[in-house]
């Protein structure tokens, strides 16, 4: 099943890619942000739970004022501790006194669809929220910590994840555009937090069949490339 949808989504992709004759302006941008966690340690989840800061950068094709397809590259940092009740369903796992850190590199490439007809200053339109959907890969370093007797392990992880989120674009100032975004990554793998199914004593800590996520919630700035055309004709509204 994860197979499958790792090809839908790239096939999608490259159908997009590959209609791009007439392809409209491109964009370059930086964004900035939070990033958390959703697993065993905060299994709600908690936003509040050791929200980490992250930073990106991206570039943007747009195909139409409909379509766009986006690539990029974020640097982030997640935690999540035990001791941050996050539901009295999962109290008892306070108990574990667990807490994981993890610095982390995402890269994607995902298609994004405006609800309203929009381009930077140039479309009747000045905003329009939007959905997207895509394909990610990431670098994690999990490190695991026993808040109790500080014992600690630290591990390295590569895998893929599916993200996935909305938002809504609008325009700045000229030629630069602002958009506010929540996007999820779900990810594969049980072992993005770090924890091992069973501890030393043989209690277990982790579900295998609950595959951990994280997520973004940030705000970008792009500038929009004008073509020659652009430049040589009226100026842009």
């Amino acid at each position: 099943m994860k197979q499958i949808q790792i090809n839908f989504i790239i096939l999608i992709l490259i159908f997009f890619t590959l209609k791009t004759t007439h392809a409209q302006h491109s964009e370059f941008g930086f964004m900035g942000g939070l990033a958390y966690y959703s697993g065993e340690l905060n299994p709600s989840p908690n936003p509040q739970n050791k929200i980490r800061p992250m930073l990106g950068v991206f570039y943007r094709k747009n195909l139409s004022h409909r379509y766009s397809l986006r690539f990029g590259i974020n640097a982030a940092q997640v935690a999540a501790e035990d001791k941050q009740k996050t539901s009295e369903f999962y109290q008892n796992f306070e108990t574990r006194n667990l807490s994981f850190s993890s610095n982390l590199l995402d890269g994607y490439g995902i298609l994004e669809f405006n609800f309203i007809p929009y381009q930077i200053n140039n479309t009747a339109s000045k905003f329009t929220p939007f959905v997207f959907i895509g394909i990610a890969g990431f670098f994690a370093t999990p490190k695991v910590e026993n808040t109790k007797t500080n014992a600690s392990q630290e591990n390295s992880l590569a895998s893929v994840a599916l993200p996935f989120g909305a938002g809504i674009k609008f325009n700045f100032v000229q030629n630069i555009g602002m958009t506010i975004e929540w996007t999820y990554r779900k990810t594969f793998t049980d072992k993005f937090d770090g924890i091992k199914e069973t501890y030393d004593n043989g209690v277990q800590l982790s579900n295998s069949g609950n595959k951990d996520w994280y997520s973004f919630i940030n705000l970008t700035l792009s500038y929009k490339f004008l073509r020659k055309r652009d430049v040589c004709a009226m100026p842009v509204n």
